[in-house]
C-alpha cells in the first residue's frame, strides 16, 4: 500500500512543478527558436481567411489562447497594451485552439480587444507549433524566423524586450 502512495505523491509533486512553470512563464530557446516558423492561413470568428505570409515584413507575435484560460485572460490586457503602444511595428495574431467561432467572436467582442484573432479548430497549427500549454507565444523577426517562444502569461516589458529583439535580428 505504501508503493501506490509514494507514486502518487511523486506525480502530484511533478504536476505542481510543471503547473507552476506555466503560471511563472519560461523563456524558451527549444524546437524551432531560430527556424522560420511554420506557415498557415486561418480563419477569423468572422470568416475571414488570413495567412502568416501576408503578416510578414515586420515583427509578428503569434499568441495561443483559448476562452476558457485562465492565465490568457491574465494576459490579454498586456497583449493589448503592447499592441496599442507599438501598433505599425508589430502585427498580433491570437490564434484561439480547438472552439467555435461563435464562443470565440462573443468573448472578443465582449472584451473589446482589437488584434487579429484566428481560428485552429483542429489544433492543426498548434502542433505544428509545438504548442502544449496555453499560453504559449512566439515572436517572429519580419523574415518570419522565430526569435522567442515563451510559455505562461507575458507582461508588457517581456513583451517590449522581445519585440527588440525580433527588431535587432532583422
Amino acid at each position: 500500500m505504501k508503493r501506490p502512495a509514494a507514486i502518487a505523491f511523486w506525480l502530484l509533486a511533478l504536476l505542481a512543478v510543471f503547473q507552476s512553470a506555466a503560471r511563472t512563464g519560461v523563456a524558451s530557446g527549444a524546437q524551432g527558436v531560430g527556424l522560420a516558423a511554420p506557415v498557415f492561413t486561418l480563419t477569423t470568428p468572422g470568416g475571414r481567411r488570413v495567412s502568416l505570409a501576408a503578416s510578414l515584413g515586420r515583427p509578428v507575435l503569434i499568441n495561443f489562447w483559448a476562452t476558457w484560460c485562465p492565465d490568457c485572460r491574465l494576459e490579454m490586457p498586456e497583449i493589448a497594451r503592447f499592441q496599442k503602444l507599438e501598433a505599425g511595428h508589430v502585427t498580433v495574431l491570437g490564434v484561439d485552439e480547438r472552439e467555435p467561432g461563435p464562443i470565440v467572436a462573443d468573448f472578443v467582442r465582449r472584451a473589446g480587444f482589437g488584434w487579429t484573432f484566428l481560428l485552429d479548430g483542429s489544433g492543426t497549427v498548434g502542433m505544428a507549433y509545438n504548442v502544449q500549454a496555453l499560453p504559449t507565444s512566439f515572436f517572429l523577426d519580419a523574415a518570419g524566423v522565430i526569435r522567442q517562444k515563451y510559455v505562461g502569461p507575458m507582461t508588457l516589458g517581456q513583451m517590449k524586450a522581445f519585440l527588440r529583439e525580433a527588431q535587432a535580428r532583422t
